[in-house]
């Protein structure tokens, strides 16, 4: 196990070591490309969610694991949170309104 440190997290946080070059690669890359504040933030949101993933009990970062905040941690909130049975009653609703029609409440 490597001990890995990230802005956003204050301790060192036990990670494999495949995990740790992923992080490693992912940094370097946004800054070649995006440049250094956004791998500046790239860092500061991985490391608050492994923050966040440790204090619910997490014990260490592996592969699968840092894959998935180096993929998705950059990724907006939605601001509507609804499931597709939501989107599509909403659907029903918009063609329902545009037709004149009273809509279901």
């Amino acid at each position: 196990m490597d001990q890995i440190t990230v802005a956003g997290h204050p301790d060192p946080i036990p990670a494999s070591p495949v995990a740790a070059t992923l992080l490693q690669q992912r940094l370097e890359a946004a800054r070649e490309t995006r440049g250094a504040a956004a791998a500046d933030n790239l860092e500061s949101l991985v490391g608050a969610r492994i923050g966040e993933l440790l204090a619910e009990g997490m014990h260490s970062i592996d592969l699968a694991t840092m894959r998935s905040l180096v993929d998705f941690v950059e990724t907006p909130v939605e601001e509507e949170d609804t499931s597709g049975l939501g989107r599509m009653v909403q659907g029903i609703r918009d063609k329902a309104a545009q037709r004149g029609k009273r809509t279901m409440s």
